[in-house]
């Protein structure tokens, strides 16, 4: 869920979540509450207990979380935590009592209990993905004693609540409970053989937006190789903004009504998008899109024309029911087309909590209230995916992802979403200590193989399961058996989990899997860290990478990996905390990156795109700022579709562009149906064909001259229409150190043209540059007057950046974190990416708001030269 920058609204539309919905502490333990400390060495166990009574009420419920009022009994246990980077702690707790004997005439005198485990704050504090440890409530014998328990693993430091409560108890139930705590190694962590690259390598990373704040960022290619990424900006912004890629990744265009480009009316909380698994009757495949209210319903929309014309239904959906028919509000969605036009909408239901499925016959604009159960009770559901049949006896697969506790689980419908089975890939042990680090994620090959991954919570590894095309029908349990038992599905199926992350790599969260093409061929991207340690606390330090784990044969018994990093820079520093809300409150940390970012494999070039953000944070620093999306292709090595790809180079010193590709007036959005088409037309004075950096003799610094098709009058007055603009804006934004930097030039027909240079600068939200108190995007004011010259008839702008304002990454910290120091020659600058924007609120570039993008050139890493004739140091 996007909550960065809109916490207010998201804490006010979480805290409707706990009305009627949450348990109220009644009935309180003797003792009340019980402190343990987690030993500081391995082999030892710490144990606490208490007794309660659990009040007389059948409560038919399997969590206490959702139980009526006054029937769960209360414990606290203060947990005190240190560092877990020598060791894990398994954490049990545990309830027993006994059974009462049958009443006169062998009757069964019924006496189940139910125990659930929650997070400090927990459900009492409305937040609905990290509130719950664990819940158990497993069958219970007809005599002798009966046992609930329930293991985590590393806990944090804080208060922890334990609820006791009745599934069915006619009497008052006395039962005696324990949380013991035993330190254990940890497991040890395969390393990378020599060439285990295997060539795979990724290029200079293009921003999606140079401007707009979209956390989550999201990716889906399409069968024609249109790149489309979407990501929340918050509710309090109420958009979600979407741009498309053409041309492979180059470059993006933004979807939506110019200049802000809003893809809805309403959504910011999250985002999801799909695209058609058939042509619809416009040759394309349709693109379907769902955004987030406060917890309230969904705002939809579709495209049939690659986003041209879009239509929205509208605030909550004009048939996205506000709240499902099973029950009430909604959090994190996922789409999956089944056909052209027919599409699956899933989402975790709170009240009560369920992942529920509704059906879109008009390609996502609207959806039927009736809904399905999906999977029962679960932590976080993951997106959602379709096999296509593979001949016509097979009906297809739809299917999901889910956990819940230390589980991980799979969701299957064969019926195109109206009914659903479930069933399980592993349950404890090392993969899923202390539960999953946030969202399980699946993708399948051409043969229908499912890969699934997800990260453990207690030493954040990333793990991989496959559930071979063979295997998939057998995930045949009924939602109603699971949710009967303890909520976890009996039937097992995949392979054991292999560990995908290798040495250096200590630490990964936000794991995703892209597959898409031969059988066996997989890749997974992880937010990776080289430090060993819990993201969570504020304390940890870190430099982060996107990094990749691509396997060649995934189905063999012994898989093997290769592990790269995507991004040539670090794009983040120290803490990314993984528990919601409670990131603001009982564990500090940075939660600047939201939940999750993704990869998919593009099946015209044959190449992995990967979407993430980048908050341009400063070690250090509490939080991170704008959350820029960027995109980083697979530059060489195998593909997922069985090639081999050609290297190029990332590091050098000029960039071309297709001309023709700078296109105004791309996309428009219409309410309830699609609006007239705005026939996107190109701005020669804004067409970028090339950009190169060379040396600066009297600065030290660089130069940068970019090639238009055209700069003459006529192109710059048709590009100020065409955009409904006052000045136009051509910039190269490179990572300065850092931070993010831009060289840039302007003009407009009343000041002729300006050059300036900007370090790192934000914007008011929703964007504007008047201040940067709320930070909700980034500009580019010209804040220092450098040099430039414009060659109308070449049609070039050629603008020096001195060497006085240039930074670069130096000598690693205390921390193994890079320092920031001045630039000397070769210093190396990253992601240095070509755009023209239109500015349309002023001819002056000390006042932006919305800036509409026009063309991009392929980013590259460059160093800075040494000047010619310059003595070396």
């Amino acid at each position: 869920m996007r909550q960065v920058n809109a916490r207010v609204a998201i804490v006010a539309a979480l805290a409707l979540v706990t009305v009627g919905a949450v348990a109220l502490e009644s009935g309180a333990s003797d003792p009340a509450s019980s402190s343990v400390t987690v030993p500081r060495t391995v082999g030892q166990t710490q144990t606490v207990s208490w007794t309660g009574t659990v009040p007389a009420g059948s409560v038919h419920n399997s969590d206490c979380n959702e139980v009526q009022v006054g029937t769960e009994d209360t414990h606290t246990v203060d947990v005190q935590a240190g560092s877990y980077s020598k060791f894990d702690a398994r954490f049990t707790f545990q309830i027993t009592w006994d059974v009462r004997p049958p009443l006169p005439g062998g009757v069964f005198n019924p006496s189940d209990l139910v125990l659930t485990v929650n997070e400090p704050g927990g459900a009492d504090a409305g937040d609905t993905e990290s509130a719950e440890v664990g819940s158990s409530d497993n069958s219970t014998p007809d005599s002798g004693t009966a046992t609930e328990t329930v293991v985590a693993h590393d806990l944090g430091t804080g208060t922890y609540t334990v609820l006791v409560c009745g599934f069915t108890n006619t009497e008052a139930q006395s039962y005696r409970g324990t949380v013991s705590v035993t330190t254990e190694p940890k497991p040890t962590l395969p390393s990378l053989s020599a060439g285990a690259t295997q060539g795979l390598e990724f290029g200079a990373s293009v921003p999606v937006d140079a401007q707009r704040d979209e956390a989550e960022p999201l990716v889906e290619i399409d069968r024609n190789g249109n790149i489309y990424a979407c990501g929340p900006t918050g509710f309090s912004n109420a958009s979600d903004y979407a741009q498309v890629s053409t041309d492979g990744g180059a470059q993006f265009h933004l979807l939506g009504t110019p200049p802000r480009g809003q893809q809805a009316l309403g959504g910011g909380g999250d985002c999801a998008l799909a695209t058609g698994i058939t042509k619809n009757a416009q040759g394309n495949y349709q693109y379907a899109y769902a955004g987030l209210g406060a917890l309230t319903g969904f705002t939809t929309s579709t495209s049939g024309d690659n986003g041209h014309t879009i239509a929205n239904a509208g605030p909550n959906g004009n048939g996205v029911p506000g709240a499902t028919t099973q029950g009430a509000l909604a959090d994190r969605q996922w789409l999956t087309f089944i056909d052209d036009h027919t599409v699956l909408l899933n989402y975790n239901q709170q009240q009560p909590r369920n992942t529920v499925v509704q059906i879109s016959h008009d390609g996502g604009l609207t959806y039927d209230p009736t809904a399905a159960i999906g999977a029962p009770n679960p932590t976080f559901p993951g997106p959602l995916r379709y096999i296509a049949p593979a001949g016509v006896a097979d009906s297809g697969y739809a299917y999901f992802p889910w956990t819940k506790g230390e589980s991980v689980n799979l969701a299957v419908s064969k019926d195109g979403g109206v009914t659903w089975t479930n069933c399980n890939l592993v349950q404890g042990g090392d993969t899923v200590k202390g539960g999953t680090a946030g969202f399980s994620v699946a993708d399948h090959d051409t043969a229908g193989n499912v890969y699934v991954v997800w990260s453990d919570r207690s030493n954040y590894a990333a793990w991989m399961s496959v559930v071979t095309a063979a295997q998939v029908a057998g995930c045949n349990e009924p939602v109603a058996s699971a949710a009967a038992g303890d909520g976890v599905p009996n039937v097992v199926v995949g392979t054991a989990p292999i560990r995908v992350d290798r040495d250096p790599v200590k630490t990964t969260v936000f794991p995703w899997v892209a597959a898409g093409g031969a059988p066996g061929r997989v890749a997974v991207a992880t937010y990776a860290a080289t430090e060993d340690g819990d993201p969570n606390t504020a304390d940890f330090k870190a430099h982060w990478n996107v990094v990749v784990d691509q396997s060649l044969n995934a189905l063999d018994a012994a898989p093997t990996f290769a592990q790269v990093s995507a991004t040539t820079h670090p794009f983040h520093f120290d803490s990314i905390c993984l528990r919601g809300l409670n990131c603001d409150t009982t564990s500090p940390g940075d939660r600047s990156l939201a939940d999750f970012f993704a990869i998919a494999y593009n099946p015209v070039t044959g190449r992995l795109t990967i979407v993430f953000d980048r908050g341009n944070k400063r070690p250090d620093e509490a939080g991170g700022h704008v959350a820029t999306t960027m995109a980083a292709t697979q530059a060489a090595g195998p593909s997922n579709g069985g090639s081999t790809l050609a290297a190029s180079p990332v590091v050098r010193t000029a960039t071309s562009d297709a001309s023709g590709d700078a296109l105004a007036r791309y996309s428009a959005l219409g309410v309830g149906a699609p609006p007239p088409d705005p026939k996107p037309v190109n701005e020669p004075g804004a067409d970028l064909t090339g950009v190169s950096v060379g040396p600066d003799a009297a600065t030290g610094g660089f130069t940068v001259t970019f090639q238009l098709a055209s700069l003459s009058a006529t192109s710059l007055a048709q590009a100020l229409a065409d955009t409904n603009a006052q000045s136009l804006v051509w910039l190269l934004r490179f990572t300065n150190g850092f931070q993010d930097a831009a060289a840039s030039a302007a003009w407009s027909p009343g000041g002729g043209w300006s050059f300036g240079f900007d370090q790192y600068t934000t914007g008011t939200g929703p964007c504007d540059s008047a201040t940067n108190a709320n930070e909700k995007c980034q500009v580019y004011p010209q804040a220092t007057s450098i040099a430039g010259s414009v060659d109308t008839t070449a049609g070039t702008i050629t603008l020096t950046v001195p060497r006085t304002v240039l930074r670069q990454l130096g000598p690693a910290d205390q921390y193994g974190r890079p320092t920031e120091i001045a630039a000397g020659d070769g210093a190396r600058f990253y992601d240095g990416t070509a755009l023209t924007l239109a500015n349309n609120v002023s001819a002056t570039q000390s006042h932006q708001s919305w800036l509409y993008p026009l063309d991009g050139a392929a980013a590259m890493d460059f160093l800075l030269p040494r000047a010619k004739g310059k003595p070396t140091r």
